[in-house]
């Protein structure tokens, strides 16, 4: 330009020319503005990198805690849509994400419950009345399978964007509920172990002179009997005809022929209550301490047959086959004899249902190896239906009429052969035919830790 206009190249020029034409200067200047927007602008980006990174890692961490979470927890719009449904909840209910979300929070109650939560739900929105929001409730839920389980929830409501939602906290205390039964069912059988004991011992001391009365009466009869024979023997005539009459008049022969029968049966009574008062003693025995102890198994198996013989004893009959190879096992005896006695009342409820045909219940033992042994409690009664075999460890599940069943003893008894003893616990069952059930034991069980 200063060539153009035939100018020297000196500094008074270049002003000149720059006032001349203020694009210059924006030629000159652009670099120095570029760079400082482009510094601002990096910085900045930077910025917003770092708080997008952190906010990355804060969603990340929450997601992780959310999905990590032992319990369930799950968020509904103010309609009962689930909107969340983290992995406790999937395992929990049974529900996979994408088969769940969108759903109303409904599907997870029993029925009785979810045809009133729309209601509890626009009457809290209408009203504000935190009856139920907020606090720790125990509830009963519902499984994908259809399975009916207690949980503890809590339930919160959440305002984002002017808009309202409900977070709600789940928690499974299937298992707790399971504990608390068998506690409460430990504390009755401890107590009624105490009133057996001392009702055996009370039993056990009067029976005692009875049995050696009677022998007393026994022995006192027969010397009765010998002397009416010995007198007949001595006796002449005229005193042999009065004796008859005398004989005759009192019936004497009657009672010398009934008697010895009647006191024979007393004795055989005395002994059967004897050997039930045994039975209590044993069956009752059990150490206060919470270590395993040294039982004979067959033992065990006759005392709980003789205390639960009021079950089966008009409705069936009962035959043993115990391995002789088998001996006295380690284990824990009260709640080794409330499997026992749970199971043979089982059986004897079984052939009771089926009404049909003789009843038998088998009790056999077997050596499975050098510290394993097999107990097989069978029955020939009304089975268990192939739908609901795997339900039948389930606490609180039964088939018996309301008053004739918990839903208690076979769960119990599996968690105390399984979870106690480290043993196993199945069965085998046909409808109409039977069932067979297994126990296997450790002989010496190893210490819990």
């Amino acid at each position: 330009m200063l060539w153009h206009d035939d100018k020297q190249l000196s500094w008074n020029n270049i002003v000149s020319l720059h006032e001349q034409h203020y694009d210059l200067l924006i030629i000159w200047t652009a670099p120095l503005v570029l760079g400082f927007f482009g510094s601002f602008i990096g910085k900045t980006s930077l910025l917003l990198k770092d708080k997008m990174t952190s906010l990355e890692q804060r969603t990340l961490q929450l997601n992780t805690i959310l999905e990590t979470a032992a319990s369930a927890i799950i968020t509904i719009d103010k309609s009962g849509a689930i909107l969340s449904f983290n992995r406790a909840a999937e395992q929990i209910f049974g529900y996979r994400l994408v088969e769940i979300i969108g759903t109303n929070v409904s599907r997870l109650m029993p029925m009785d419950i979810a045809a009133h939560h729309d209601g509890y739900l626009r009457r809290y929105i209408d009203t504000q009345q935190e009856t139920f929001i907020g606090k720790r409730n125990e509830v009963n839920a519902q499984r994908k399978n259809g399975e009916i389980f207690p949980v503890l929830l809590r339930i919160n409501p959440m305002k984002i964007d002017d808009d309202l939602f409900f977070s709600g906290v789940i928690d499974d205390i299937s298992e707790t509920k399971s504990l608390q039964a068998q506690l409460i069912q430990a504390q009755k059988l401890e107590a009624i172990g105490q009133l057996a004991s001392g009702v055996a011992h009370e039993i056990n001391t009067p029976m005692q002179y009875i049995g050696d009365n009677l022998s007393a009466l026994t022995s006192n009869f027969n010397d009765l009997i010998a002397f009416q024979s010995h007198l007949h023997e001595i006796a002449d005539e005229t005193f042999k005809s009065k004796l008859k009459a005398l004989i005759d008049d009192h019936d004497l022969q009657f009672i010398m022929e009934d008697s010895p029968k009647a006191l024979k049966e007393a004795l055989e009574g005395v002994a059967r209550v004897s050997e039930i008062v045994e039975a209590m003693n044993t069956f009752s025995h059990v150490e206060t301490n919470q270590a395993k102890q040294t039982v004979n198994l067959h033992e065990t198996l006759t005392s709980a047959l003789t205390i639960s013989r009021n079950s089966y004893k008009y409705i069936a009959e009962i035959e043993t086959e115990f391995d002789a190879n088998i001996n006295v096992i380690d284990c824990y005896p009260g709640e080794l004899n409330q499997v026992i006695l749970n199971l043979i009342i089982n059986a004897a409820h079984a052939i009771e249902a089926k009404a049909s045909g003789a009843g038998l219940i088998r009790i056999g033992t077997r050596k499975l190896n050098s510290n394993e042994v097999e107990i097989i409690i069978a029955d020939n009664g009304i089975g268990i239906p192939a739908d609901i075999q795997e339900k039948v460890f389930n606490l609180f599940f039964t088939t018996k009429p309301v008053g004739k069943g918990t839903g208690q003893g076979l769960s119990l008894a599996h968690n105390i052969v399984v979870e106690k003893h480290q043993g196993k616990l199945f069965f085998e069952s046909q409808l109409n035919e039977g069932t067979n059930f297994h126990i296997h034991l450790p002989i010496q069980v190893q210490k819990q830790i």
